[in-house]
């Protein structure tokens, strides 16, 4: 998949989320340009770390934490 294809893709999701278009689109680059980091940083693929920030974005469109976060947060607070 070329980098143009995988950034509309992604940018798909975002404007599902209510982002408008070209918002869409930048915020789409962003996180692949921080997936390719990530799989630069450490043992994780440039997929597996899309995947994640994907979920972290879903999650905080929708003011929620992941739940593997809301489990830590929660044990935070007393």
């Amino acid at each position: 998949m070329n980098q143009e294809n995988e950034a509309e893709q992604v940018a798909k999701i975002f404007q599902n989320l209510g982002a408008e278009k070209s918002l869409a689109m930048q915020m789409a680059k962003q996180l692949i340009k921080r997936a390719e980091q990530r799989e630069k940083e450490g043992n994780i693929s440039k997929t597996e770390a899309l995947k994640e920030l994907l979920e972290v974005a879903v999650y905080g469109a929708q003011g929620m934490l992941k739940p593997s976060d809301e489990a830590n947060f929660d044990s935070k607070n007393p």
